[in-house]
């Protein structure tokens, strides 16, 4: 039994559990929607629940009854507008914060099997969405390789 919080106790997903999680894109989607709207999709044009999903999935997945507006799990996110499937987002995601210096275009272009153009997009827009202006540390945080305090006087 060990106690102290060396790096071997961590837990995490690994980059195996990653891949598996987000191997198709019906999964990753199912994983956004879960994380974007925990009690079910919700407009995020108008906020109402009334929604409903054409047969076709056709112009995007969802509709909304009140405003009659479709949209997608990538609707209002850095992901608006990208043809790129959400299970190369959800590792390009994955492997931008694993890493503690971020990861450079080039690597993702290779790593997702992208044009570097796309690479370099996707970088910027994760790179964004860090950006944010948004509540900090909402949850448990985690300081490595840092000492914060000084003699109590």
């Amino acid at each position: 039994m060990t106690t102290g919080p060396g790096k071997s106790h961590r837990q995490g997903l690994s980059l195996i559990d990653a891949v598996q999680r987000f191997d198709t894109g019906a999964r990753a989607e199912a994983w956004f929607i879960e994380q974007r709207w925990p009690s079910g999709p919700r407009c995020p044009f108008c906020a109402s629940e009334r929604i409903y999903q054409p047969p076709n999935r056709k112009p995007q997945p969802y509709q909304c009854k009140a405003c009659r507006k479709s949209f997608s799990p990538k609707t209002g996110t850095v992901m608006h507008g990208s043809k790129l499937p959400l299970s190369k987002w959800a590792i390009g995601i994955y492997l931008y914060s694993t890493h503690l210096k971020g990861v450079s275009s080039m690597k993702l272009h290779r790593d997702l099997g992208i044009t570097q153009k796309s690479a370099w997009h996707m970088a910027h827009r994760i790179r964004e969405m860090y950006d944010r202006n948004l509540p900090r540390f909402g949850g448990p945080a985690e300081a490595d390789e840092t000492y914060v305090g000084g003699r109590a006087g």
